[in-house]
């Protein structure tokens, strides 16, 4: 009786692998690819500020001209300002503002210690065809120095983008 039982088992489970369908289906694969190409950019140098020591919070606007000569009574010089404004140049000649994407925030971080934090505020930017190409134009970015703000270097870095 065993015996006939195992076949039994045996035969249902071939017959049921037999009468089995299968389903399928094709998949498309898709994929598109931009290739992007460089801007050419120059830095946002802010040089070398020096702060009194328990400094309050300050906001430091930097425009096409420089920092303002009223800046806040906690600092106590600037210098070393290499460039007063950020400059990007494609290599198109003409273009539009509208097709420019620039971050609105950047944070910067100390190199000697990364949890000192202090962030640019990037309010403008401008596009012009100068003949050369077409130059994306940051300015009046505002630095924001946070109280107590420790001695160190401080780097962040942002993305432009610009769509022709």
């Amino acid at each position: 009786m065993r015996k006939y039982f195992l076949l039994s088992a045996v035969a249902l489970m071939i017959s049921g692998t037999a009468n089995a369908t299968t389903d399928y289906a094709e998949v498309t694969a898709k994929a598109t690819i931009q290739v992007a190409g460089s801007l050419d950019c120059t830095d946002l140098n802010f040089g070398t500020i020096v702060v009194k020591q328990n400094n309050a919070d300050i906001s430091l606007p930097f425009n096409e001209i420089g920092f303002p000569d009223d800046y806040s009574s906690d600092i106590l010089s600037i210098s070393g300002i290499d460039g007063t404004e950020g400059v990007c140049l494609a290599s198109v000649h003409s273009g539009s503002e509208e097709n420019i994407s620039v971050s609105e925030t950047v944070t910067l971080t100390g190199t000697t210690n990364p949890t000192n934090k202090m962030t640019v505020l990037l309010d403008a930017y401008e596009g012009i065809d100068d003949g050369d190409g077409y130059k994306i134009v940051l300015y009046n970015s505002i630095l924001q120095i946070p109280a107590k703000v420790q001695p160190d270097t401080y780097t962040g870095s942002f993305t432009v983008s610009f769509t022709y």
